[in-house]
């Protein structure tokens, strides 16, 4: 029971009100672009450090896909998400904000589909990424961490 008193259970319980509160408002449809009008400008970093990282040819013009209906993971563990925002603007937004506790995976990129894995920790972890080049998930680079730093957006 001592992870119940935990900090990351403490963490993961405000974001699970703050799920539940923005669940409630929900009104489901098929939106095919992310709700956020400042989308194209918050998720730049993301898609071009480290979904598009070293594809020269990539410009960043278009919201991103909104998650509709999606299955998300947080501490491990998966949780049926309801969202007309897209997968960065959602945990920026709603899930994690400026969490300073929180860490994030950013694995494989296909086709579109970002698969990003969120933690809660007690303390600070380093957030990572699958980089294609190498095939190997390395930590983020102070330059993506920069780049990602929620008071850039």
């Amino acid at each position: 029971m001592a992870s119940i008193n935990s900090s990351d259970h403490v963490s993961f319980s405000v974001a699970q009100a703050r799920l539940q509160e923005f669940f409630e408002k929900f009104v489901p449809s098929k939106r095919i672009y992310c709700i956020n009008p400042g989308c194209v400008k918050e998720t730049e970093a993301a898609v071009l450090y480290i979904w598009e990282d070293h594809a020269l040819d990539y410009e960043h013009t278009n919201r991103q896909a909104a998650l509709n209906v999606t299955t998300m993971r947080v501490n491990g563990k998966p949780h049926w998400v309801q969202s007309h925002y897209c997968c960065e603007c959602f945990k920026k937004h709603v899930l994690v904000g400026h969490n300073k506790n929180a860490s994030q995976h950013y694995g494989n990129y296909c086709d579109g589909v970002q698969e990003v894995d969120v933690y809660f920790h007690k303390e600070p972890q380093p957030s990572t990424w699958y980089n294609r080049e190498t095939g190997e998930d390395q930590v983020l680079t102070e330059f993506q961490e920069y780049m990602l730093a929620p008071w850039r957006s």
